[in-house]
């Protein structure tokens, strides 16, 4: 059956490199990626998936279902194409392909795609989820949140009996470890004085400066800063601090947390979504091993932990999963102009069909019943 997978996800390389470009060239960011969400829905159902869109309330998220001729379990791909929100010296935000959201499109319909011309023999169900706003620091994901804990929240990953969420890495892996985050804002309202800058809402700038400079960037980061009012005096005056709060444990973030709310007492708070870390699975991992070795790389067994955050955390306590990481000798130059280089390269459309192989070869294992 190896063999017969791999050949199928061969006989779709040229389509995997016209996703891949396809969502290169139209970069949208979190919750608003319509041109790629509909490109991809239509690719999925020509080749017969059913498709469902606007799932889990979220306009660009969906769930293609592929269901083979024989019984067995549901194994669910991860989906990403939206872009990364760069932020230029001028301060224009622009959407851009920096972070390998493209041939991660394109090797989870790649592996869908082959997975569909095997149907007859294929076991179980494959789900692949269209998971929008993948990058915290766009606008819409600060303002609604992940799409990938969105969804899992709203029970899109129930019945999974595995999920897969394969990324470019430096290393062929699948993690164990990630960190956990929360976004907070504190709000303050003052008034607008001509003759003294004393006022709440300039206190609350220093506070938040100050506890910022306090704490390690990666556990304390003062994401945003920022004062709106009026300029008359006694006009209205509100300053907001976005902070993200990170933790090698979920108490971390609670003690973070507590610095912030310590150092502006008097703030109104807006708490985001708490992203939990990676739980990986021993079945999951060993199938995802498995098929890293069957096409000829070396898996590497305990890898260092994610210095980041990932709201596929969120999924992974839900059903069993494996992040897993697509290695390139050297990486990748993320969320950068020459990261969005190296991902529309000839190592992009290779990235991509080595995650098409992955996928689809572990699937086919997990689709297996007991």
């Amino acid at each position: 059956m190896s063999q017969a997978v791999l050949d199928a996800v061969s006989s779709q390389t040229e389509t995997i490199s016209a996703i891949s470009r396809f969502v290169h060239e139209h970069p949208e960011l979190g919750h608003e990626e319509r041109e790629c969400s509909r490109y991809l829905c239509d690719t999925l159902a020509t080749a017969g998936l059913e498709v469902e869109r606007g799932v889990a309330g979220m306009e660009t998220a969906f769930r293609a279902t592929l269901t083979g001729a024989n019984p067995g379990r549901t194994t669910g791909f991860v989906c990403l194409y939206d872009a990364v929100a760069a932020v230029r010296p001028d301060g224009r935000t622009e959407a851009v392909h920096s972070c390998g959201h493209g041939p991660i499109a394109g090797g989870v319909t790649g592996a869908a795609l082959a997975l569909s011309q095997l149907r007859e023999s294929l076991m179980g169900a494959v789900v692949v989820i269209g998971c929008p706003a993948d990058e915290i620091h766009a606008p819409g994901t600060i303002q609604r949140g992940g799409g990938k804990a969105i969804s899992a929240e709203a029970g899109v990953w129930d019945g999974v009996d595995a999920a897969l969420y394969a990324h470019p890495e430096f290393i062929d892996t699948v993690s164990r470890e990630s960190r956990w985050m929360r976004r907070a804002t504190a709000v303050v309202p003052g008034s607008r004085s001509l003759a003294s800058t004393d006022g709440p809402p300039h206190t609350a700038a220093e506070a938040a400066l100050e506890v910022a400079r306090a704490n390690v960037p990666d556990n304390v980061m003062l994401e945003r800063l920022e004062y709106e009012g009026d300029v008359e005096e006694a006009t209205g005056l509100v300053t907001k601090a976005t902070f993200l709060l990170f933790g090698d444990e979920e108490q971390e973030v609670e003690a973070g947390l507590g610095a912030v709310r310590g150092a502006l007492p008097d703030a109104t708070w807006e708490l985001g979504r708490l992203y939990e870390a990676v739980r990986p699975d021993d079945r999951v991992t060993a199938a995802v091993a498995a098929a890293i070795r069957t096409i000829g790389h070396d898996f590497v067994e305990d890898p260092p932990r994610l210095p980041f955050a990932t709201d596929f955390g969120n999924i992974s306590r839900r059903c069993p999963a494996a992040l897993i990481g697509i290695g390139r000798q050297g990486g990748w130059a993320f969320h950068t102009d020459e990261g969005a280089a190296e991902f529309a390269s000839p190592a992009g459309d290779e990235a991509a069909l080595v995650i098409a192989q992955v996928l689809a070869l572990a699937a086919v294992e997990l689709c297996q019943p007991d």
